[in-house]
């Protein structure tokens, strides 16, 4: 009998700490986490606010990476190179810990600087555990600007790894120009609502995936002895 009771508990302890583990690894607050942006409809189980930190984190290591493999032409004006354009539903705080985490004079786009500065854009965010897709669509310098004017962009999807540990690029594909254009921009402090959920769409198709040994490092300590 007693020993029928130590295997009834000892399996209910087993379920509670089975139960915690899953909630600790896809809960918005802690290491691990399942999210989708733009929200998709009939997920109920995603997280979708954007001001969850491992979101942003995320962002964070997606969009420096990008800057560092391409950096923004011309040098910095008064410690600004680069404006970052992140999705609705960000709050201030959220904006500022991503551009601090981008570095490289990273600041929050605003209306202003989006008129001087090369402005780098998050599209899509996918997290799945340990595991991160971040489309970032960023300025073609090399092709010059559109014959209307404004910069030619293209889309470029960063995978990574992390969710325990700091997020790392592990490889990345560049779309076709066009497939993917810059969103409109939701400047620091304004109150655009995030979108509402909505089908998913099949995600475009990227040129031929690009494995990198060294993806995960800094592109500027790639020609360094």
């Amino acid at each position: 009998m007693r020993f029928s009771n130590l295997i009834s508990r000892s399996a209910l302890f087993a379920a509670g700490v089975g139960s915690l583990a899953f909630v600790t690894a896809f809960s918005g607050g802690c290491a691990r986490e399942y999210a989708n942006y733009p929200p998709i409809e009939g997920d109920t189980f995603a997280v979708k606010d954007l001001n969850s930190r491992q979101m942003q984190d995320a962002m964070a290591a997606a969009l420096r990476w990008t800057v560092l493999r391409y950096p923004p032409a011309g040098g910095s004006q008064g410690g600004e190179m680069l404006a970052i354009n992140l999705p609705p539903g960000i709050g201030e705080a959220g904006y500022a810990h991503v551009a601090e985490r981008v570095g490289e004079g990273a600041v929050p786009v605003t209306e202003d600087n989006a008129k001087r500065l090369p402005v780098y854009h998050v599209t899509r965010i996918w997290l799945r555990g340990t595991v991160a897709r971040i489309d970032v669509v960023r300025p073609l310098y090399e092709m010059g600007e559109k014959p209307g004017g404004g910069p030619v962009n293209r889309g470029v999807q960063v995978r990574l790894a992390g969710g325990w540990e700091p997020w790392r690029v592990t490889s990345s594909s560049e779309y076709e120009v066009g497939v993917l254009d810059a969103p409109a921009l939701n400047p620091i402090g304004s109150a655009i609502p995030a979108p509402a959920a909505r089908a998913q769409d099949p995600a475009p198709h990227a040129a031929g995936e690009s494995i990198d040994p060294t993806a995960g490092e800094d592109p500027k300590k790639r020609n360094e002895p």
